[in-house]
């Protein structure tokens, strides 16, 4: 079995990350579908570059080399969401090859706490060999613990089945992106761990989970 070393990556670190955060994302659906052939390398290092300062940046590296890269953004509310949406839409008036990017990220978010997998990616050498599992197992694990419900949006029947093994479930219906881009299928994560009684209390009994399908 190949075993992978994952963990949270540093600002000093884009040097490193960013060819293969590039080379992961090449081909991924949605990206792929939003470049339509332009070259935005400089912008993705630059939001890279961002998620790495104000956000949380997971990799999966073996023998030193990184092999899968995911972005993590926590979330009080839908507004952060917003925001980046509304930043994304301003670059594309000036750039109007940024439009589908901008139709990319402006759907909707949950409108409560939550953990949200901006991204994550492969490289083509990797891929199959269980390195999104990797990621998935050791970030979920920690939200479990921060009892942490986490939110996606699935881009590829593929992707969705591997997020379906990991305890997502539906929340909401499909989002189709315009000019033929893929659907965007919702996804929503209740943590795993039932919640802790208040001090001087005890458990209901109950299961604990946060009800099925999330936030809608």
């Amino acid at each position: 079995m190949v075993v992978y070393s994952v963990r949270g990556a540093g600002v000093e670190e884009l040097d490193r990350i960013a060819p293969a955060c590039a080379a992961a994302c090449a081909d991924e659906a949605v990206t792929a579908w939003a470049l339509a052939g332009h070259d935005f390398s400089a912008l993705f290092r630059e939001w890279l570059a961002s998620a790495l300062t104000d956000h949380e940046v997971v990799i999966a590296e073996r023998g030193g080399v990184v092999v899968g890269v995911s972005t993590w953004m926590a979330l009080a509310s839908a507004e952060p969401a917003r925001r980046q949406a509304e930043a994304v839409a301003e670059q594309a008036r000036a750039n109007p090859a940024l439009r589908r990017m901008a139709a990319a990220v402006a759907l909707p978010h949950p409108d409560v706490p939550h953990l949200y997998l901006a991204s994550m990616a492969v490289v083509p050498e990797s891929r199959g060999r269980g390195v999104g599992t990797a990621i998935l197992r050791h970030r979920l694990t920690r939200a479990d613990d921060e009892r942490q419900p986490v939110y996606l949006e699935a881009s590829t029947p593929r992707s969705a089945a591997l997020y379906a093994r990991h305890g997502f479930v539906p929340s909401g219906a499909p989002h189709a992106l315009p000019d033929d881009g893929p659907v965007l299928h919702p996804l929503w994560r209740p943590p795993r761990h039932p919640p802790r009684p208040a001090s001087g209390t005890t458990g209901s009994g109950g299961g604990g989970h946060l009800a099925p399908g999330g936030p809608r």
